[in-house]
């Protein structure tokens, strides 16, 4: 008896540090409550396209934009441009991406990204958008109905660099300055969206099953 306690011990400490997650985990996006939601997805996935595995280091809002429900993101307006060359709502999560395989991005995963950049956005950009301080737009003050566009942006080792160590973090730094990381794993951005946000569930999907590639 004393040896299955003992075990129920061990293993209850391994969850507590998040071991019991780390499979589920292991080859997506997902934040724990994403995990304990049955892996709730956002309908968003990032694809491998190489002949190799990928292990991408993080994943940032590169350009933020939104549009009224019912309409597409051709109509979208850009609050936050990729021009500005900076990571927004960066989560930093290393996942190894098999080759010619896709990840997908928790729903609360995209959720916590979403509600960084405003937080940074509005710091730069007082009131933007106008009328909504929460991804869902439910806020006391919210007057406005959102949902966004996004281009995804994903940061990457640079192989070529020596003395790269695991466990040395990203910088804060501008997306094309030099360094141990490469900000531009994604060279050809396409906008996803339209996504909406729910307040309550802390959830961002989109409507349908959308990929970006690199």
């Amino acid at each position: 008896m004393d040896r299955f306690r003992y075990f129920l011990f061990i293993l209850f400490s391994h969850c507590l540090m998040g071991s019991c997650f780390a499979q589920l985990n292991l080859f997506n996006f997902m934040s724990t409550r994403d995990v304990l939601n049955s892996n709730a997805t956002s309908n968003i996935s990032l694809h491998n396209t190489r002949n190799t595995d990928m292990t991408v280091y993080g994943l940032y809002i590169s350009q933020l934009s939104y549009v009224t429900p019912g309409q597409s993101c051709n109509n979208a307006t850009v609050i936050y441009p990729a021009t500005n060359d900076t990571t927004a709502g960066a989560f930093v999560m290393p996942t190894t991406i098999i080759a010619n395989q896709s990840s997908a991005v928790g729903s609360n995963y995209l959720y916590n990204m979403l509600y960084s950049a405003f937080y940074y956005v509005n710091i730069i950009i007082p009131s933007s958008p106008p009328g909504c301080a929460l991804p869902g737009c439910t806020w006391g003050s919210d007057t406005t109905q959102y949902n966004w566009c996004i281009y995804l942006g994903a940061l990457a080792p640079v192989s070529s660099t020596t003395g790269y160590t695991a466990n040395v973090p990203p910088a804060t730094s501008p997306a094309s300055s030099a360094g141990v990381y490469n900000y531009n794993l994604i060279n050809s951005p396409v906008y996803l969206g339209p996504i909406s946000c729910n307040d309550k569930t802390l959830t961002c999907s989109t409507a349908n099953q959308q990929t970006q590639s690199f």
